[in-house]
Order: structure tokens, then sequence, then C-alpha cells
């Protein structure tokens, strides 16, 4: 950051020496007749006349940037802005002549306190020192430009961020989705059935897991899929788990068929429905239920999973945004959706646990042959 304000000033400082130099010329062109017979002190005040003026509004560049800031943060109408930047112009154009002439009679010694007054700073006044007037506007107008390049670096910069957040969020979505405890408690629940004397569900259980860590793996570079797809997904992981909790655990899907073939962020639902299990399921003596349902309302596709909650449990607050599970899916939607997206979430009531996503409705090129379900 210090180079950077280093770099700035020196940058300012070279382009007011370029002005203070054009000055220079501009001068010595408008009074070419009269330059012939000067003497090498003239030409110097001539020269230093005009690089003092560039080198002070080199030092007053920051302080008009700001003010221009201000100006626009606090007044909306053009009218007071206008007037304002006016009194500004003529205030500096005044201000800027007096400092630069009191600093080039100290600079050769010609100053003395009679200078020091109303009088002589109205004489020091030509038709050539209302340049500081037009420098002002000058000014004004980097000033505009350099905030509206400074916005859209921001921007950028502000992108990339969510970029950086966005690929770290789906890698520990990645890693929840293949937590070791789901392979332990899935792989254990086989043992179970195998010492129970049922190898045939045992057998399907790892059938299933196969196929949900094959459905992972091929899903990891695909950014949408169709909700049929989803769906069939999120019923493989839900049939892993009944294996865990067997009637306990209820399941239900429901969705328009017009929305079946929506594009939908791949595996958008999974770490919803992971939660559900996770803090209703899991947490309940008696059955409960877990439902995931799909709408079309206008343009937008509505997504929602619902849990029963634990027996005792007490709700939170409408829009709490819990774990890593949710942190991540609205990360993703905010990176593909914009400010286009909704998601709430709702812990309490009636209904338990609700999370509800709305983006816009967008259908796949063509129906996927996959199937809506996979049955246990």
């Amino acid at each position: 950051m210090a180079s950077d304000r280093r770099l700035s000033w020196v940058r300012v400082l070279g382009i007011w020496t370029l002005v203070g130099l054009a000055l220079v010329v501009m001068m010595y062109l408008s009074l070419v007749e009269d330059t012939d017979h000067y003497r090498l002190e003239e030409h110097a005040l001539t020269f230093l006349a005009q690089m003092y003026r560039g080198w002070i509004w080199a030092l007053l560049t920051p302080v008009v940037f700001q003010f221009r800031r201000e100006i626009r943060r606090r007044h909306s109408s053009w009218l007071a802005v206008g007037s304002l930047h006016l009194l500004a112009a003529v205030t500096f154009f005044v201000w800027c002549n007096i400092v630069r002439i009191w600093a080039l009679n100290v600079t050769f010694g010609m100053w003395d306190l009679s200078m020091y007054n109303v009088d002589y700073v109205f004489s020091i006044f030509s038709p050539f020192t209302i340049v500081d007037f037009y420098l002002y506007w000058l000014t004004v107008g980097a000033g505009a430009l350099y905030d509206i390049d400074r916005e859209k670096r921001l921007v950028e910069r502000h992108e990339e961020q969510l970029r950086t957040q966005l690929a770290r969020a789906e890698l520990a979505a990645l890693r929840q989705q293949l937590h070791p405890h789901f392979l332990f408690n899935s792989l254990n629940a086989v043992s179970s059935l195998m010492r129970e004397g049922a190898p045939e569900k045992a057998v399907e259980t790892i059938a299933l897991l196969s196929q949900l860590l094959r459905d992972l793996l091929s899903h990891t570079g695909q950014q949408e899929i169709e909700l049929r797809r989803e769906f069939a997904y999120v019923e493989c992981y839900l049939s892993v788990e009944k294996v865990r909790f067997e009637d306990r655990l209820i399941t239900h899907f429901d969705a328009d068929e017009e929305c079946l073939d929506a594009l939908v962020p791949t595996l958008i639902l999974q770490p919803l429905v992971e939660n559900a299990v996770k803090h209703g399921i899991a947490k309940r003596v008696n059955p409960g239920r877990v439902s995931v349902a799909g709408y079309r309302r206008g343009n937008m596709l509505q997504l929602e999973v619902r849990n029963d909650l634990a027996e005792g449990a007490r709700g939170g607050a409408e829009g709490v945004d819990h774990g890593i599970g949710l942190r991540a899916t609205r990360l993703r939607l905010e990176r593909i959706f914009g400010n286009q997206y909704r998601l709430d979430c709702s812990f309490g009531g009636v209904d338990g646990a609700v999370v509800l996503i709305e983006f816009p409705l967008r259908m796949a090129p063509r129906a996927s042959s996959a199937p809506l379900l996979c049955k246990a």
C-alpha cells in the first residue's frame, strides 16, 4: 500500500511538472517579442513562475479530489454542486496566485512586509493568471476520471474475491459431501446388515453408496444439471441414510412436471438435505420427515427443503444462516445469479426447519433421460 501511495505522488508530481513546462512554452509564445532582451534572471523568473504554478497544483490535487467527493456525497442538486465548485474555483484561483507570487519573491529576494496587503494582492493579477481558474476545473475532471477508474478496480477486486471465496466454498462443500463420518456410518450400516443376516439389503446399500460416489465424481466438473437429475442424486443419498435410520427417516419429493427439466446448479440441494438429516432426523427419537420440492413461480424456480425438528428443539429466527453448507450455497448462488436469487432460512414454527431457494428459471436444451428417483 505504501508503494502505491509513493507511485501515485510521483505520477501526480510528474503530470503537473509537464503541465508547468507546457505553461512555460505558452508564456514564451505569448511574449515572443518581449523576451528577446530578457536577462538570465528574467528567464529564470518566467520559468519558475509557471513551474511553481504546476507544483502548487500538484500539492492541491488530493485536496480538490477529496473536495469533489464530499460535494458529490453531500449534495444531489446540480445547482448546489455547480455553485460550490464555482466558489471553490475562484477561491483556489486567488489563493494559488498569491502563494505563487510570494514564493517567487522569496526565491529571488524581492519581498518585504509592504507586499503583504490587499492592494498588492490585487496588483499581481493579470489576464494570464486566470489560468488557475481553468486548472481547477481540469483537476476536478481528472478527479472524476480517477474515481471512476478506482470504482471499476474495486468492483473487479470484489469479483475476484468472490471467485476465490466461491472456489474455497465449493471445495469445502465437496469435503462435506464426502465427509468421513458419512462414509464410516454407511459402511457400519452395511456391516450391521451382514451380521443381522440381511445380505441382500447390504448388497443393495453398497450399490446405492457406489452410485452416490459415482454421481459425486461425475458432477464435480459440471456446473448445471436438470432438476430431475438433482432429485435422483438426493434420493440416492437419502436411500443410503435410510439404512442408518430405518423407519425414523421418512422422505417426500414433490415437483411441478414442467420444472423437472429446469437447470439447477449441480449439487445445490445436497448440503441442505444433509443438514436436514444431521440437525433434524439424527437428533429425533420418533420418525421425522425430510421433504424436497420444486415449483415454478412465474419466471422463477423455487426449491424447498423441509425437515422436522428434534423433539423439544427450539426454533431460530427467520433468515438465520448457519453452517458451511448454507454459506457455500449462498456463495454459489451469488456467483451464478448475482442479485437475482433468494435464499431464506427458517428454523422454527409448525413447519420445522425450512430452507427456500429461488432463482431464474432456465430450461435444459433437451430433456434428460436420467430417472427422477433412485429407489432404495
